[in-house]
């Protein structure tokens, strides 16, 4: 993949609000929900740092119909979940709020294994970043958390979310291979958002679906798509409300979002739908 800059300019694409209703309560089991992925009529998920490593596999009504045990992994800090669309999931144990970790890893799982066994064994592809050289580094270069994976050409891309001070609203955008192994990530460029603030800005999930790419933070989407070599912003959607907002998916139709509200501070553990 070629390396790529990407500055927002506002009025090469359209900025709209729409109405996100709310489908579905999440059960109690997702009160920490850090993922989403659309497979047909169901929704796959799972609990971020801390919890058991399952997979949720949950109805558009919110009802749990199964649940996996991932066996070879660990529930450091899963923050993404993503389909490629043929015959895997993958994990992000990408979590990495203070910039410290020195074991991030990606679970490459079976579908076909998570939606009908209780437990499935995971294939571990193992990683560091390119550019990380201090753990943590300096409050200006804090780059390294990541909440965000797609998988797009037979790879494995990753958004990092910023927690820089002051915050500069770049996202590091990194490739890796989809086969186990042990790899650096390759860096392929920046990808800039507007430098105001983490609760606007911070990438908390991505998903690629037939070419578009949607990027989720706490207050809006991104919908990108790729031309000439680089991502080009094509549409913007704020949110109704600020709560934790952390997994998307998408279908032909619609745009799904999750919540988490393990804190109680937020009105959130809901599925969300609204028109793309």
């Amino acid at each position: 993949m070629n390396k790529f800059y990407i500055i927002i300019v506002f009025f090469l694409f359209t900025i709209q609000s729409h109405s996100q209703k709310k489908h579905a309560a999440l059960p109690s089991e997702l009160v920490e929900t850090s993922a989403l992925v659309k497979y047909k009529c169901s929704f796959l998920s799972l609990n971020d740092s801390g919890n058991a490593s399952k997979i949720f596999v949950f109805n558009k009504r919110g009802k749990i119909k199964h649940t996996c045990f991932i066996e070879n992994a660990e529930n450091l800090d899963w923050e993404a979940l993503t389909y490629d669309g043929e015959a895997f999931l993958y994990i992000g144990d990408i979590g990495n709020n203070a910039n410290k970790r020195r074991d991030l890893v990606i679970y490459k799982l079976e579908l076909d294994k998570v939606l009908k066994n209780d437990t499935s064994k995971a294939e571990k592809i193992e990683f560091s970043y390119s550019e990380q050289t201090n753990f943590p580094p300096e409050e200006t270069e804090l780059y390294y958390d990541a909440e965000a994976l797609i998988v797009k050409d037979n790879q494995l891309i990753i958004f990092t979310k910023n927690r820089t001070v002051p915050f500069d609203g770049i996202s590091k955008v990194y490739t890796l291979p989809t086969k186990a192994g042990t790899y650096v990530a390759n860096f392929e460029g920046d990808l800039h958002l507007l430098p105001t603030n983490w609760r606007e800005e911070s990438i908390t999930d991505a998903t690629y679906f037939e070419g578009e790419l949607f990027v989720l933070t706490y207050a809006k989407i991104y919908k990108l798509i790729w031309e000439n070599g680089m991502w080009t912003k094509k549409k913007e959607y704020k949110h109704d409300s600020w709560t934790q907002k952390e997994g998307i998916a998408v279908d032909k139709k619609f745009i799904y979002l999750t919540d988490e509200n393990e804190s109680g501070i937020f009105s959130g553990n809901y599925l969300y739908k609204l028109k793309k």
